[in-house]
């Protein structure tokens, strides 16, 4: 927008220069058609070439601040922002009156360094100079939001508005902006209404909703006390052996052949002892059920109480959470009712505990880039006499980007884990590679897809494997569909495969290979 208003000041001013130039002097002649170069060479981000001609223009006609004035733009559109200071201010001594809007780029390259009291300084200057414009009370209020001088802030963009009744969009938003920031959210939401009804089809109006959406979801985040819960319905086509690997707490690559309906039921809640925008503190519970209608015993019920700390300085983000997991496998039918899965643990015998604690790294960065730095540490305690407690280790990192102008994401990662148990036998690492992409689809729905690929080095099977170790390879296709129901309710259909094999063979078979296909169909509720 700024180089617009630029070129065609460049236009008008061409104009002014020809009818103050006589044509029948060479050496201004020769000037002018440098200039002219000069702002062509600008319009066109040919910055060096713009530099050239408009410094032999400014050679021949040094008193020529118009000259001057492109030559210090060429430089700030450069990223010289000391040099185009000198050029500008050696412009307002001179004529502080005629090259007002000298000043605005003084106080735009200050802000830019983030010096935003010498912008409001130098507006300051050129507020004595043309009290009425309301250009210089918009520029003090974007530099007093950023000062966090927000009562201020607010006053300027009001005076813009006053003076200019066209600015009341831009104002609006900002204004609204302020009160998000300052957590008035009630007052955001309202600010921002205001910003559409005055033309809803700009681009600011939707930026407006957007920050409508963003501000609602804000101040559920505000509140204390947190509830979600979500029923599921699935169907698994090759359940697996045990019913702690479909939760992937463990990794046996084993499956049973058969397939069976299972439903599952997940409730979250918690408290947050201290809740700021900077710092989270908080503890909660979670029950996780699964039961399956035939196949019960792969029924899973999880109590896993928590507790974490959230620490948020943009453009990081960290979290640590510590979960206390206890776990009951298995289950019996007595009675169980043919439409209701799910027995919470009913008679089940295969029990076991877990200590996790998960620290969680994001970073926001340039050019809508994202990157999520996973780490993972697993205490595990078989109860069941059998298998070997273990502790396992993990870490891994989701780079994402939002494309342009869009809500699309396409994302990529890599994970490595290591599960040392004893007997040694039952230790193995494994490596993940994922790519994914999420995009809006039309009537609200959301779609995600993801590929990942994940290679498993097992110490096992030394009597039918050459060198005693398996090794499995894995690939995993998932698909979703996300659609609001309200601001509470959402509905998610998803759909998975799996395919595992290994380099085991007994008789010329392979009792790691197997195929899966997971449909479920959830309804999620937040509270």
């Amino acid at each position: 927008m700024h180089r617009v208003i630029n070129s065609c000041c460049s236009l008008i001013t061409l104009l002014l220069i020809c009818l103050c130039f006589p044509l029948t002097l060479p050496a201004q002649q020769s000037a002018l058609n440098y200039f002219v170069d000069g702002v062509e060479a600008y319009d066109m981000a040919d910055y060096e070439e713009a530099i050239r001609s408009l410094e032999k223009a400014i050679e021949l006609k040094p008193s020529n601040l118009e000259f001057q004035y492109y030559l210090g733009l060429t430089y700030s559109a450069m990223g010289r922002g000391e040099d185009a200071l000198k050029v500008f201010d050696s412009i307002v001594r001179e004529e502080p009156v005629k090259f007002q809007k000298a000043y605005f780029e003084i106080a735009a390259l200050y802000s830019k360094q983030k010096e935003y009291q010498k912008a409001l300084n130098t507006l300051s200057l050129v507020e004595k100079i043309s009290p009425g414009d309301s250009r210089i009370y918009l520029e003090k209020g974007y530099a007093y939001k950023n000062l966090q001088d927000y009562d201020r802030a607010t006053g300027s963009f009001n005076k813009a508005k006053d003076l200019d009744p066209g600015l009341a969009q831009v104002v609006y938003y900002n204004i609204g902006a302020i009160y998000f920031e300052t957590e008035q959210f009630d007052r955001a939401e309202d600010v921002f209404k205001k910003a559409i009804e005055v033309d809803p089809e700009t681009a600011t109006a939707e930026n407006a909703r957007q920050s409508i959406t963003n501000v609602r979801s804000a101040k559920k985040a505000r509140k204390p006390w947190y509830l979600s819960a979500s029923f599921t319905w699935g169907y698994d086509d090759n359940v697996f052996f045990q019913a702690l690997e479909a939760a992937d707490i463990v990794r046996e690559g084993r499956v049973l052949d058969k397939g069976d309906e299972f439903q599952t039921f997940l409730l979250a809640g918690g408290y947050k002892f201290i809740n700021r925008k900077d710092l989270e503190v908080g503890a909660g519970y979670t029950l996780y059920c699964t039961g399956y209608e035939e196949l019960t015993d792969n029924n899973l019920l999880g109590h896993i109480p928590y507790i974490y700390l959230q620490y948020n300085e943009h453009p990081v983000y960290f979290r640590v959470q510590y979960d206390f997991s206890y776990y009951y496998a298995g289950g019996r039918r007595n009675g169980q009712d043919k439409g209701f899965y799910l027995t919470f643990g009913d008679s089940s015998d295969d029990t076991m505990r877990m200590h996790s604690i998960m620290p969680t790294i994001t970073i926001v960065e340039p050019y809508d880039l994202r990157s999520e730095i996973t780490l993972n540490y697993q205490d595990k305690e078989y109860l069941d006499g059998i298998t070997p407690d273990a502790c396992h280790y993990s870490g891994g990192i989701v780079q994402s980007y939002k494309l342009p102008n869009s809500e699309r994401y396409p994302r990529v990662g890599y994970k490595y884990g290591y599960e040392d148990a004893s007997p040694e036998e039952s230790s193995y690492q494994y490596h993940e590679a994922l790519m994914g992409f999420s995009s809006p689809i039309s009537w609200g729905v959301r779609g995600d897809a993801s590929l990942t690929y994940a290679r498993t080095y097992y110490h096992r099977n030394p009597d039918v494997v050459a060198d005693g170790k398996r090794r499995d390879k894995k690939y995993m296709f998932a698909i979703s569909l996300t659609r609001p129901l309200s601001e509470r309710f959402q509905v998610l259909f998803s759909y998975n495969y799996t395919h595992n094999n290994s380099n085991v063979s007994d008789n010329e078979i392979d009792p790691y290979k197997f195929r899966k296909n997971v449909y479920t169909l959830s309804v999620t509720g937040m509270f």
